[in-house]
């Protein structure tokens, strides 16, 4: 397994520690690591703390219109999210 920060396809990326809001809640990306030959990510929910893991590919497509609200959140000096999911 090989962690990696950054995922691209298709001209659509998704990074780890960012933010994604969707009708149903904000999604927070944890993990984008490489596996095999498989490129997954994990992530949670604003109101779900379970780790969800998938491929890359069906979380970009599955969130495809939403990525556009991808933002890399916030940390003060006490390296805490400042985010309104994690307070």
């Amino acid at each position: 397994m090989k962690l990696i920060d950054q995922y691209e396809k298709d001209g659509n990326s998704i990074q780890v520690d960012s933010l994604l809001t969707t009708n149903d809640a904000v999604i927070d990306i944890k993990q984008i690591f490489i596996l095999g030959n498989n490129v997954y990510v994990s992530f949670d929910m604003e109101h779900e703390r379970i780790l969800i893991t998938e491929t890359a590919d069906v979380f970009i497509q599955k969130n495809k219109e939403f990525l556009k609200t991808l933002t890399k959140k916030a940390y003060s000096k006490i390296d805490s999210c400042k985010c309104d999911s994690c307070q």
